[in-house]
């Protein structure tokens, strides 16, 4: 957000509208590299294309002009389907926030109903559903880290023994379907656990197994192709 502030600061003086359009072809010629260290960065790119678009740094016409270069570039698509989406004005105002705009609280409240009720029913497809009407790819971290903790605390509670019907596990069901439907980033779902495990301390007062039970939860969303082999330590 604060970058994307900052472009409508220094244009067009003193970046005029060919050194904006320098910049973002770069960033698009770079993209390969920048995905070795940041899996959500076509993603990303995408985002701030549109809005540039929509901030006027970046002319309308620079997307069909990439877009006749390199054909089906996917990051030009994604720009160009961000702005064609109703009120796209108004949603891409909030593009680096969580959601469409919505505070944080609120979308968290979300979340955990979400949760809740696909633990009730265990409905993969439902729940799939409702991950993409957030419309928060950038917050899929938070949707993982509440997930597996409100499973944690609710097989804590339940001393659930069974896997095949612990919350864990449906849990882990879960955040594979939406890694393998595309829904949820690999990333995301590493950097969730990754915040979930600051939180072991205090979680142990209520779920003494606490520890373990992420190390299981750890164990199955890596056989099911959601969580890489080693997960990033979260520096903030």
């Amino acid at each position: 957000e604060m970058i994307s502030k900052l472009l409508t600061h220094l244009h067009p003086t003193p970046l005029a509208d060919e050194d904006m359009e320098a910049g973002f072809e770069l960033l698009l010629d770079s993209l390969d590299d920048l995905c070795i260290d940041c899996p959500d960065a076509r993603a990303m790119a995408g985002s701030f294309l549109a809005r540039a678009v929509v901030d006027e740094v970046l002319p309308p016409a620079f997307l069909s002009t990439r877009n006749n270069s390199h054909p089906g570039d996917e990051v030009v698509e994604k720009a160009v389907g961000l702005l064609s989406r109703e009120h796209c004005t108004a949603r891409l105002e909030h593009v680096w926030g969580p959601g469409d705009g919505r505070p944080v609280a609120e979308l968290k409240a979300v979340i955990d109903q979400l949760l809740e009720e696909y633990l009730l029913s265990r409905e993969l497809d439902e729940a799939a559903r409702c991950v993409r009407e957030m419309s928060a790819p950038h917050f899929h971290h938070e949707l993982v880290k509440r997930g597996v903790k409100i499973a944690m605390e609710k097989d804590g509670r339940d001393n659930k023994d069974d896997a095949a019907t612990s919350s864990l596990d449906a849990m882990a069901a879960l955040f594979s379907f939406l890694v393998k439907n595309s829904i949820v980033s690999e990333y995301q779902v590493a950097k969730g656990i990754s915040r979930l495990r600051k939180l072991v301390p205090d979680l142990k007062l209520d779920v003494p197994a606490a520890a373990a039970m992420l190390k299981e939860f750890e164990e199955m969303a890596r056989e099911g192709g959601c969580l890489p082999a080693q997960v990033p330590v979260e520096g903030n």
